[in-house]
């Protein structure tokens, strides 16, 4: 695709000079990489020219083209320096062998993954049970080198209690932690306003935290938390594995190999060392994942592969002994861990499983297999392999990303319904091999609780086809498919999403949309479908938008309750009557009016006699003779819809 700002006609225009000169100055500002402010400055002579009359109205326009052009190459950016600081911290601490020098390369390149004011970290002292400032980076206050904080109080605290990233965008003045007012000092003389904490952790144990703070307010994105998060993970490893291998001299040192079994600790622990160094040194020189499964495999003798969060296959080869329910419950329980697991297998072969995480995202697994048990030393280096093949997975999560940015554009002007992504003039294109045709058929998904990347993550494993194309929209996973049979799509994504996170979603489906200018009225019609849905109380059905589209646009600005009240003020009687009675008064009266009141019709729907059927609906009369009442059918009728809707069969 050619760069929109060059490809923009001056056209003629009485002030053709200011023009030309105001292009000039923009294609500048982009050529020199101009900060956003910069553009600002051009915005407001532009809008003044253009209100004064010496430029034209497209000038907005285009100011608006360089100005999200600049925004998008300052995000590409910011994404390759996360990763180029991932793999040349792997190179660094690989190459570190003292502890302090590992600190400070570790805050280091912290400051520099998120362009923090200042980074520091805070190492935990198990005797007195607290956390004390070890390295520093961008610090000028003489006390924050004397800061010791409580496992209960501030960002420190929400750190080592959760085992989670945890962060404040005003610390002074937030209450969500316990304060002491030393620290508060400390930070109010630093001018520190926002920190993220972020554990590094040893065997489920926090032996740190990781801190970013900047001097503003400030929120960190949940790239950023993940990005840190591996970095944290792999540092806390380098760390102890730097301080296993001190202790380990020390001891012989000391000790001048006075026993083998000290001297056997000691070379196991090298051995990690070296498997360590050696997967560092893989990555950092961009190694795929068919080379660290191989290098892996060599490592302990066995046979390594990685799958990703769906279980899906990504390299390597899975035992067949292995079933898909034994791999779920070990991935979930690696996680909650923190460690590998070892997985029951047949005759004597040994199967151990190892999640991989990036912050608290899931991103999939390393099972390895062999005939031996793994010794203390191989568990270790297995693990360490699983982080690495962490960093790897998170790397193509956010390549894969990249690529469907566009699709997340289209899915987005496609839903605005103001122009066409598919055609062919629409500057838009999807990924290669992608092709999305009118009519087509729009599914909503509300994922609830769900984020966006686990959603997407499930729909690209159940929706692979060229025709169909998905991203996140309004808080949904917004579905767009030329597939003839999209009932099918949701049923297999509903069964998935259930699966993976036992949270079942509602998914509304639309009719065939043959054109642009339907698409609008289509989407917002299925929103009114989930939050009728909601308000039914029947949350994680896959319905079509034309079994709810009266009522669901009669209620659409109503309180949830609103439908509760219209079938009780309607039809309570008889419904109260039912539920004492256990009868079915509710239903034959349902069904009478489905078939016109046809009394015949009804009874042979309901497969009952006839006169069964004028019994029940003499006995609705005397019970509420408003709802035979020609005058209300309508409201009576719908009102006994929406109960069925709300409870189906």
């Amino acid at each position: 695709m050619g760069n929109p700002v060059a490809a923009v006609p001056l056209g003629p225009f009485p002030n053709y000079r200011a023009e030309q000169k105001t292009y000039r100055q923009l294609l500048q500002l982009l050529d020199d990489n101009a900060p956003l402010s910069s553009f600002d400055r051009v915005v407001t002579g532009i809008r003044e020219a253009v209100a004064a009359g010496s430029l034209p109205q497209s000038m907005l326009k285009d100011i608006a083209i360089a100005v999200r052009l600049r925004e998008n190459f300052e995000h590409k950016r910011k994404r390759e320096v996360e990763l180029s600081a991932l793999y040349e911290t792997a190179r660094d601490l690989s190459a570190l062998r003292d502890t302090d020098q590992v600190l400070q390369a570790i805050v280091q390149r912290a400051k520099q993954l998120v362009g923090s004011d200042i980074a520091y970290l805070s190492a935990a002292d198990e005797e007195r049970d607290d956390f004390y400032v070890r390295a520093t980076e961008g610090v000028v206050s003489a006390d924050f080198a004397r800061i010791r904080v409580s496992r209960s109080v501030g960002v420190c605290g929400g750190v080592a209690r959760t085992r989670r990233p945890f962060y404040s965008n005003n610390y002074l003045v937030d209450h969500q932690f316990d304060h002491d007012a030393f620290i508060d000092g400390a930070i109010q003389s630093e001018g520190i306003v926002s920190i993220l904490g972020i554990p590094l952790e040893i065997e489920a144990h926090v032996i740190g935290v990781l801190f970013v703070g900047d001097r503003y307010v400030r929120s960190y994105t949940p790239q950023e938390m993940a990005a840190l998060s591996s970095l944290g993970t792999f540092a806390a490893l380098a760390i102890e594995n730097a301080r296993l291998l001190e202790e380990a001299q020390r001891a012989l040192r000391m000790a001048k190999l006075a026993n083998a079994a000290l001297k056997a600790k000691a070379d196991a622990v090298e051995e990690a060392a070296t498997a360590h160094e050696q997967l560092t040194e893989l990555i950092a020189r961009g190694g795929t994942l068919d080379d660290l499964t191989s290098r892996v495999s060599k490592l302990l003798r066995g046979q390594a592969a990685v799958i990703d969060d769906r279980r899906k296959l990504v390299s390597g080869t899975l035992p067949e002994q292995a079933t898909d329910e034994q791999l779920a419950k070990a991935v979930r329980e690696s996680c909650n861990l923190g460690r590998s697991v070892p997985l029951l297998a047949a005759e004597d072969t040994m199967i151990h499983v190892a999640a991989t995480t990036g912050g608290p995202a899931r991103l999939g697994a390393l099972v390895f297999t062999r005939k031996q048990p793994l010794s203390d030393s191989e568990i270790r280096t297995l693990e360490r392999s699983a982080i690495v093949t962490g960093i790897v997975l998170l790397s193509m999560e956010r390549v894969a990303q990249t690529a469907y940015r566009n699709v997340a554009d289209a899915v987005s002007a496609l839903l605005r319904g103001t122009t066409d992504p598919l055609s062919a003039g629409s500057g838009r294109q999807l990924p290669q091999g992608m092709s999305v045709t009118w009519p087509l058929t729009v599914m909503l998904v509300e994922i609830n609780d769900l984020s966006a990347m686990q959603a997407s993550s499930v729909a690209r494993t159940v929706l692979p086809g060229r025709d169909t194309i998905f991203a996140e929209y309004n808080g949904d996973l917004a579905v767009v498919t030329s597939n003839p049979h999209p009932d099918q799509l949701a049923d297999r994504l509903w069964r998935k999403l259930d699966e993976a996170f036992g949270q079942p979603v509602s998914i509304v489906i639309s009719d065939r949309i043959p054109a642009i200018d339907r698409v609008r009225s289509e989407y917002e019609a299925l929103r009114r479908g989930l939050a009728l849905l909601r308000g039914l109380k029947q949350q994680g059905r896959v319905v079509f938008e034309k079994t709810l589209s009266l009522y669901a646009l009669v209620f659409s600005d109503r309180e949830a309750d609103a439908l509760d009240g219209f079938v009780t003020a309607s039809v309570g009687r008889i419904v109260e009557h039912d539920r004492k009675r256990g009868s079915q008064l509710a239903a034959t009266l349902l069904a009478y009016l489905d078939n016109g009141r046809h009394i015949q019709k009804a009874a042979d729907a309901l497969g009952i006699h006839v006169n069964t059927m004028r019994q029940r609906l003499a006995a609705i009369g005397e019970l509420s003779p408003d709802s035979i009442d020609p005058a209300r059918s309508l409201e009576v009728h719908m009102a006994l819809r929406l109960r069925s809707l709300a409870r189906p069969e």
